[in-house]
């Protein structure tokens, strides 16, 4: 099985913005250095756009193709270690610094991408040796130094004004942190880049018309395999689970038994994989949830839980995103659907629900039930299983996935 490693980066690219979206939490966030405030950034297309405005400059300086093209990945990932970190509160410093190494460390073993661990170490780095790492210059890699000037360019842009008129003030900001965040070969780059009114209507309208980037973007013409896949999901399902202070390994959790049941009814080992990498990816659309409800220890306020509930949603845009799994998509995202048509977020009814769909229900479901929260005790397995044979009575989960998971698990009804 081939799957596209550009379509898995631009996929975890929207769910990275999601997530820093909703983490921006009263954390007063200010970089001493440039003297942006995080806080009141909107992060919403942050990536793409600071992916956008490095592969610009770039071009302009006439990077060979394999460089752009890390260029690109670096840009659309280099904030992956700050997902899980406006929540708490942190001098901008620490933030700096430890969301570089975070990040270096996720990206260590992602699959095909030596070197995407360092420009990400270094992309906080500033040219004149001021950075939390103290490299200066040219021991700064290139990928980072245009992450670097494209991240600020994009923290100083306000997606809320029309592009032209943000220009001059932009163009000023920039020209003043010459030779001290960023060489003056790069600043010149960008200042040939910002003569052309279509660079800054294109930063404007990356929101809404995708193809801006792929236009400039190198190709990705690399394909991953399935082990490939299921690495890359072990580390969206750390990031995950420990966004949440309730479910330290839910997710893993869920994959182990979803492949374990999958196995007891005979699918073959692929589909077993498959169903894992559902269980790790399944609650990914969480990221897109603000930390304060999602880490709530009492309990949800009715729009509170309709918050939560659009984590499917979210799931769903994500990994619909990859075209390459679908299976593993819609298994992923059907977990909150109910057999008579009253889950959600599409209210699927039984003829829409596929049996590893019904599979993977049950499993979130009776991990939800026996796992230890730390504001309460797990259910045994004897009255998890009573709750949800109770559910089937009603119509909501599946007997048969059910009857399959006490066999698993040696249930005998007693």
């Amino acid at each position: 099985m081939e799957i596209s490693l550009n379509k898995v980066i631009r996929a975890i690219s929207i769910a990275l913005d999601l997530s820093q979206m909703s983490s921006v939490d009263g954390t007063n966030i200010i970089e001493e250095v440039s003297n942006i405030n995080y806080t009141k950034h909107n992060f919403m297309n942050h990536s793409l756009r600071t992916c956008y405005v490095a592969l610009e400059i770039g071009r302009e300086l006439n990077l060979p193709e394999n460089t752009l093209q890390m260029v690109y990945i670096s840009s659309l990932l280099h904030d992956i270690g700050a997902t899980n970190f406006f929540n708490i509160s942190h001098y901008s410093h620490d933030f700096i610094y430890e969301h570089s190494v975070i990040g270096s460390k996720i990206t260590k073993d992602f699959p095909l991408l030596n070197g995407l661990s360092n420009i990400i170490l270094c992309h906080h780095e500033n040219f004149d040796g001021s950075g939390a790492l103290k490299l200066s210059g040219n021991s700064i890699p290139i990928e980072s130094q245009l992450i670097r000037i494209a991240d600020l360019i994009e923290l100083n842009f306000n997606e809320a004004k029309p592009s032209l008129v943000q220009k001059d003030r932009i163009i000023k900001w920039i020209r003043e942190y010459s030779d001290k965040i960023y060489s003056s070969e790069i600043k010149d780059a960008f200042l040939r880049c910002s003569k052309k009114d279509a660079f800054w209507f294109n930063l404007e309208n990356l929101n809404s018309m995708g193809f801006i980037l792929d236009s400039v973007a190198p190709k990705i013409n690399q394909t991953i395999n399935l082990a490939q896949l299921e690495k890359i999901a072990y580390i969206f399902s750390n990031i995950i689970d420990n966004k949440n202070n309730h479910t330290a390994s839910h997710s893993v959790s869920i994959a182990d038994l979803a492949y374990n049941l999958s196995k007891s009814i005979n699918y073959d080992e692929e589909k077993c994989r498959k169903m894992k990498i559902a269980g790790l990816l399944h609650d990914i659309g969480k990221l897109a949830i603000p930390v304060k409800i999602l880490n709530k220890a009492s309990g949800l306020s009715p729009d509170e839980f309709k918050i939560i509930k659009s984590h499917v949603y979210y799931s769903k845009i994500i990994l619909d995103r990859i075209q390459d799994i679908p299976d593993i998509s819609n298994w992923a995202c059907n977990h909150h659907e109910k057999l008579n048509g009253t889950g959600y977020p599409r209210a699927l009814r039984a003829e829409d629900l596929s049996e590893e769909s019904r599979i993977m229900a049950i499993c979130d479901i009776f991990q939800a039930l026996t796992e230890n929260r730390p504001y309460k005790n797990g259910f045994s397995i004897e009255k998890a299983i009573r709750i949800m044979d109770e559910m089937c009575n009603k119509n909501l989960i599946c007997p048969y996935a059910l009857g399959n998971l006490k066999k698993l698990i040696g249930y005998n009804g007693i």
